[in-house]
C-alpha cells in the first residue's frame, strides 16, 4: 500500500507541474496581445491640418486705456475640412472674434486678437488658444506683447491714441504727429493695421532724422458703419535704426449712443 500511495502522490505532483506550467505559459503568451491596446492610434484617411504662419506679435509701445488689434491667419493645409471648435483667451482683457469656423482644404480665415490695455501700466503678454479637429495638433497657441510704460519711447506722438466721443462722427482724416526726440535717425515702416476698420495709414516722411517730425494720416474705410459699430482699431509702426523700436497707435469710439 505504501508503494501505491507513493506512486499516486508522485503522479499528482507531476500533473500539477505540467498543468500549472501550461497555464503560466498561456498567461505569458497573452501579454503581447494586451500591449497592442495601448498603442497610439494613427489617423487614417484624409485629415485636416491647421497652420498659422504667424504665432506671435509685438505691439511695442502703446498707451493705456485703448484697444490694440492684430489678426492672425489660420490656414487649412490638409486634405479634409478643418473645423475650429473653440477659441479661448487667457485673460478677460482679450477677445478673439473668428471670421469663419469651417475651412475646406487650402482655405484660410482670420482670428483677430483685441487687447484692452485699460489699467495696464507696464509690458505684458497674453495668449489665445485655438482648438480644432486636427488630430495631430488639437490646440495651437498664439501670443502677443505690449508695453504701456512708454518712458523708453524715443518719439513724441500726438495724439498717442485717438478717442472719439460715443455717438460722434469721426474726422474724415485723422492725423498723428510723430517727433523724433533722439539723436538717432530712424526709418519708419507700417507693419500692421486694422484693415476691417481703417484704410492703410499714410506716413508722410518715412525717413525720420534726429529732431525731426512727420505725420501719419488715417481714414476710416468708406463702407465702415461708425454709427452702428464702436471703433476698435490700431496701426503698428516699426522704427528701424541703431536702437529699433515698435509702437502702436490706437483709435476708439463713435458707435451708437
Amino acid at each position: 500500500m505504501k508503494v501505491y500511495t507513493s506512486i499516486t502522490i508522485l503522479l499528482l505532483g507531476l500533473c500539477l507541474v505540467v498543468f500549472g506550467g501550461g497555464k503560466l505559459g498561456s498567461s505569458q503568451a497573452e501579454k503581447p496581445a494586451s500591449d497592442k491596446t495601448t498603442e497610439e492610434v494613427v489617423p487614417v484617411g484624409p485629415q485636416p491640418k491647421i497652420v498659422l504662419p504667424e504665432q506671435s506679435f509685438d505691439f511695442g509701445f502703446s498707451p493705456e486705456g485703448f484697444f490694440l488689434v492684430h489678426p492672425f491667419i489660420i490656414r487649412n493645409e490638409g486634405e479634409a475640412d478643418l473645423i475650429i471648435e473653440r477659441v479661448r483667451t487667457t485673460c478677460g482683457c482679450t477677445s478673439a472674434p473668428l471670421k469663419k469656423t469651417e475651412l475646406v482644404p487650402d482655405e484660410e480665415t482670420e482670428v483677430s486678437v483685441i487687447f484692452n490695455s485699460t489699467r495696464y501700466k507696464s509690458r505684458t503678454s497674453k495668449g489665445t488658444i485655438i482648438s480644432s479637429n486636427d488630430l495631430l495638433n488639437r490646440s495651437v497657441r498664439v501670443t502677443f506683447a505690449a508695453n504701456m510704460d512708454t518712458t523708453g519711447l524715443p518719439f513724441d506722438i500726438e495724439p498717442f491714441g485717438l478717442q472719439i466721443a460715443q455717438g460722434d462722427k469721426p474726422p474724415k482724416k485723422m492725423e498723428f504727429e510723430v517727433k523724433n526726440n533722439s539723436e538717432i535717425n530712424y526709418e519708419l515702416e507700417l507693419i500692421d493695421y486694422t484693415a476691417d476698420v481703417i484704410q492703410k495709414p499714410k506716413i508722410d516722411r518715412k525717413e525720420l532724422k534726429a529732431g525731426k517730425k512727420t505725420t501719419v494720416e488715417v481714414s476710416l474705410n468708406d463702407d465702415y458703419d461708425y454709427a452702428a459699430n464702436y471703433i476698435k482699431a490700431s496701426f503698428t509702426v516699426k522704427a528701424s535704426g541703431e536702437n529699433p523700436v515698435i509702437f502702436t497707435i490706437p483709435i476708439k469710439g463713435a458707435g451708437p449712443k
